[in-house]
Parts: C-alpha cells; structure tokens; sequence
C-alpha cells in the first residue's frame, strides 16, 4: 500500500498516582517522556499525531511546544485510559483524509525507540490484512500497537479504563505480535525511575 497513512494517538491524560509525580515529566537525557513520545511517532511518519491530555493539561502543553501534534484534552480522564482513547479516536474521526490505521501509544515505556514503531509499521503494512500489530512484552501483546481502520468503530467505543490491550484479547485471532523485550520496563512505582537513571 504505497499511500499507506497511519495516524497516531498518545494517551497521556493520567494522573500517575502510584508513581507519585507525572510520569509525562520524568525527563531522559534532558526531554521529557512526554515529548519523547510524541516526537517519536512524527518521527516514524505518522500523520496527524495526536496527543490526549488531562490532568495537568495545561502544565503538560508546555512540553510539546514545538511539535506538529493535535492536542486533545479529555475532561474525563478520571475514568480511566478508555475514555481517553474514545476522547482521541472522536478526534482522529474528523480528519481527512481518513487514515489506513492508527499507531496507540502511551507515554510510561522509556526504552521506546523510533526503530521499534517502524518495525510494527513495516510489518503492518506488509502482514495485510491483519487487524493489529501489536508489541509483544511479559508475554502479553499490548501497545505500542497498530489497529487498522476497521476496528475504528470498536475504539470509538472505549470507556471507563477499558482500553487497547482488551480490544486486543477481544481480537487475539487477528493480531501480529512483535517480540518487544524493552516493553517489560514500564513506569508505575518510584523504584522504576531508580532503574531508568541506572
């Protein structure tokens, strides 16, 4: 598919309430995880990348200054990472022309590389017609992950703190996983930033 057009949307919207201070903020070599995110998905090509805020919204706009992204702020964040997916696929629904697939992202995976999303865009493309392309960690699939427009509707339908990964065990059948060992390393607990700074 030479005109192949992946959208991106980066859930950024939560509170980090285990990790005690905004896992969007948690800085490697001088950039924020935050911006590292959305940077990578422009990076890689995907149009247009679109980011979801919430709490903190606006203390976190600032660190995407300078990035063609779509900011959308989903008042409902308190629900759960669900409704911020609904809040960015509702977004991504008005944008023409309508892309082939949509590259899920979140912003607590440290050791996400510009290489990786490119592999699951390659092999996206490449594995037609599969419905996800999904990052394979802890022996489980989950995101960075690609859906392609067909489950559109079915994203459109998140809520609560239902997100990708259950759309991706609804689907099981129709997903490519792609060995991502990186993955496992997430941040959630204090103690995860001591194995980032080592």
């Amino acid at each position: 598919m030479p005109d192949f057009r992946c959208a991106a949307v980066v859930l950024a919207a939560g509170p980090s309430t285990r990790l005690g201070q905004p896992k969007q903020l948690v800085r490697i070599d001088g950039e924020s995880l935050l911006h590292r995110t959305a940077r990578l998905a422009l990076e890689v090509g995907c149009s247009p990348a679109l980011v979801v805020l919430g709490f903190e919204a606006e203390t976190l706009r600032a660190e995407l200054h300078g990035l063609n992204i779509d900011l959308v702020v989903n008042h409902e964040w308190h629900e759960g990472m669900g409704a911020s997916l609904r809040s960015g696929m509702e977004a991504l629904r008005d944008s023409d022309p309508q892309p082939h697939a949509v590259l899920i992202l979140v912003c607590d995976q440290p050791r996400l590389t510009a290489d990786h999303l490119r592999t699951l865009l390659a092999r996206h493309q490449s594995a037609r017609p599969v419905a996800i392309t999904a990052s394979v960690y802890a022996r489980r699939a989950g995101v960075p992950a690609i859906f392609s427009a067909k489950l559109f509707s079915a994203l459109l339908a998140s809520s609560g703190d239902r997100g990708a990964r259950d759309l991706i065990r609804a689907h099981a059948a129709e997903v490519q996983g792609i060995p991502w060992p990186a993955g496992e390393l997430d941040l959630d607990l204090p103690e995860d930033l001591t194995t980032i700074e080592r």
